[in-house]
């Protein structure tokens, strides 16, 4: 007999790709170890994060493969008629709670708030088979997720066109930039770094559409049209990039938890960070930037006592920690402008 889970949520979130899909491995975990068959819902992809165009959803297929995760699914449209079906004993409602993995009802839905998915903190062991499914900026490894074909085909298309070997090199900037960061991704900061390796391009990009890096053995979305054309749907672009940057010869992300987007073949020791740190705290202006890239050893999936970014040693970065944060800096920064509005008058 086949058995469902649905979340069953109030509201939703329109945040970006990676924050969606992190939510999404929630209720695929416990869909997982409670061997029922995940409803999923299509998910409100943000507006800020695709050129003002607000976007719905299922992100599975379109903007990822869960094939390895091994996890039953039926997209929320599928499921309505069956749902119908359904007799209402054999429906259990539930909110935050525990779910006992051995109840017989066909139906277990969960009554939520909102889409934040990561606030079901109280589910211990679906919380971190998650992490080791989303990876970046949750766990220190690998991720279960892969590409879907689509993206495969075009990224695949880029990295054939790179002089090899190829670096990878991605810089979040924007939203988690602070003054030493920014001073880290200098143009001749970035180039004098890159010395310790041997390679004949880099692969760049960013989420800051002002920057740009002037060097011949650098390419960036720019030096493809048909790169460029993606950025309708600046999701799938996102997606794109990231493979890219996942499957060069040397890998470079920002953040020392940001690991590859998506599951990745070459598991040697190729990849690495700009900072020593984790993307919620790139809001300390105290932070020293080391003088070389930092390695970034991830573990295996089977390593479940590695490095996490929201255990117990950090503290769970919620949403409200972030806004605190945010805001903090943002006082901050209108208190400076003043100031200097006032020295000048």
């Amino acid at each position: 007999m086949v058995k469902y889970l649905y979340y069953n949520a109030k509201a939703r979130w329109g945040e970006g790709l990676s924050d969606r899909r992190a939510c999404l491995m929630i209720l695929l975990a416990e869909a997982k170890l409670s061997n029922r068959t995940a409803v999923i819902p299509k998910f409100a992809l943000g507006s800020k994060h695709n050129n003002g165009k607000k976007k719905d959803s299922y992100i599975v297929d379109e903007y990822c493969n869960i094939d390895s995760l091994k996890v039953d699914y039926i997209f929320n449209e599928n499921f309505d008629d069956i749902a119908n079906k359904i007799d209402e004993k054999d429906i259990l409602e539930i909110n935050d709670t525990p779910l006992d993995y051995n109840r017989n009802e066909v139906l277990v839905v969960r009554n939520l708030v909102d889409d934040n998915f990561w606030n079901l903190n109280k589910l211990g062991d679906v919380v971190s088979l998650a992490k080791l499914y989303h990876g970046n900026g949750a766990k220190f490894v690998i991720p279960m997720v892969a590409a879907p074909k689509r993206v495969i085909e075009i990224a695949n298309k880029v990295i054939a066109q790179l002089p090899k070997p190829t670096i990878g090199l991605h810089l979040r900037r924007t939203d988690r930039l602070n003054k030493k960061l920014d001073l880290s991704m200098n143009e001749k900061v970035i180039i004098s770094k890159m010395n310790d390796f041997d390679f004949n391009s880099v692969f760049y990009c960013t989420n800051d559409k002002h920057y740009s890096i002037n060097h011949k053995k650098f390419y960036s979305s720019k030096n493809f049209d048909f790169l460029e054309k993606l950025k309708t749907d600046n999701f799938l672009f996102f997606c794109v990039e990231m493979y890219i940057v996942d499957n060069c010869d040397i890998s470079i992300r920002t953040f020392k938890d940001s690991s590859p987007f998506f599951q990745i073949e070459d598991k040697t020791n190729k990849n690495y960070s700009i900072c020593d740190y984790g993307m919620h705290m790139s809001f300390s202006q105290n932070k020293k930037i080391p003088d070389s890239f930092v390695k970034c050893t991830y573990e295996t999936i089977n390593d479940r006592d590695g490095e996490s970014f929201f255990d117990k040693k950090v503290g769970l970065v919620t949403k409200f920690n972030s806004f605190l944060l945010r805001a903090k800096a943002s006082i901050m920064y209108r208190i400076k402008k003043l100031r200097l509005s006032s020295a000048k008058n």
